[in-house]
């Protein structure tokens, strides 16, 4: 390709999670949500985005974060329900993105270093941990609620290009690819000297992306289409 980048081999390939590893929850996940929060869809949506970042830095607890959602309905003073509806949340994140995820072992087989850098809490990257064993492909998984920072925050690529380093061979900006389908987040890492692309489940363009950066390529078959036109639960649907 005209476009294919020549000047350095990429040896790390760092993925978020939300929209790139795995679809967003679907519209009837979200639906499910909202009835057992007790409250209308569009207000869950609402407070699930904008009440989203101090819990990404696991400043608030999972409980917490639900009764601000809930605020003003039943289910905020019951701590029991709060908790159930945190599990359903993790639950509702569980459909992989078979283009990236079956692109993983095929990258590791080259010799490329995988990372993951999500803004994620503890607990809820803890469970997925437990159920998503494809997680175990990644040298290193970079989780906001773990680090106390979060993209698009400076500190946080800093610390992924730390992390990909060893005491013989720092990691390079150059050397590293980064895939997040948030605008502000891509242009936070490429500001680092990071290459970063702007990737979704929905939009695809993942073969594009690895023959322009001359990686291995990926089988990236077409989603079902009725997932394609339901993106309303999708976090770059709401900033």
């Amino acid at each position: 390709m005209k476009d294919k980048l020549p000047v350095m081999q990429i040896k790390n390939v760092v993925f978020d999670y939300g929209s790139v590893l795995v679809w967003p929850p679907s519209s009837t996940a979200c639906s499910r949500v909202a009835e057992a929060a007790g409250i209308s869809k569009p207000l869950l949506m609402e407070r699930y985005f904008s009440e989203r970042s101090p819990y990404d830095r696991d400043t608030i607890s999972n409980i917490e974060y639900w009764r601000r959602i809930a605020q003003g309905y039943p289910a905020a003073d019951d701590d029991k329900h709060l908790q159930r509806l945190a599990a359903l949340d993790v639950e509702i994140w569980s459909e992989p993105n078979e283009a990236t995820v079956n692109w993983l072992p095929i990258l590791k087989k080259a010799g490329l270093t995988l990372a993951v850098l999500s803004n994620m809490p503890e607990s809820f990257c803890s469970a997925l941990e437990e159920r998503d064993l494809w997680l175990q492909n990644f040298n290193y998984r970079i989780f906001s609620g773990r680090v106390k920072m979060s993209k698009p925050e400076t500190a946080i690529y800093q610390l992924l290009l730390d992390s990909l380093s060893t005491d013989s061979a720092p990691c390079l900006p150059e050397e590293v690819l980064f895939l997040d389908d948030l605008k502000d987040n891509v242009i936070a890492a490429r500001q680092m000297g990071i290459n970063a692309e702007l990737y979704n489940v929905f939009t695809g363009g993942l073969t594009a992306i690895a023959e322009k950066y001359g990686l291995p390529i990926p089988e990236e078959l077409p989603p079902p289409g009725d997932r394609l036109q339901d993106s309303a639960c999708a976090p770059h649907h709401h900033f």
